[in-house]
């Protein structure tokens, strides 16, 4: 699988609105009945960072970075209007086994 970061061409600390402008751009130029490969491969790499809790899962259990629970607790509080992310919030991101 290809990084998702690479497929949509954005910047890993590139924002949700910024991810959503730059999906339905490529949308409209790699219409799906002319290009359905390159279609779903941009259908799959906005699926993994469409929102803040698909791109913490993505970089949790599919990137197989080596980040700590602390930069994403961090990321996760950067962006919220709450300080801290409790333990329950962060394990309802991940997904059910």
């Amino acid at each position: 699988m290809d990084d998702p970061h690479v497929v949509l061409d954005l910047a890993a600390d590139a924002d949700d609105e910024a991810i959503r402008r730059r999906y339905l751009e490529l949308v409209r130029q790699f219409a799906p009945e002319h290009h359905p490969e390159k279609f779903a491969a941009i259908r799959a790499a906005y699926e993994r960072l469409r929102d803040r809790n698909a791109r913490v899962r993505y970089r949790l259990l599919e990137a197989g970075r080596k980040e700590t629970i602390e930069s994403i607790v961090e990321e996760i509080t950067c962006r919220s209007s709450r300080r801290r992310v409790s333990l329950k919030t962060l394990l309802s991101i991940l997904p059910k086994p």
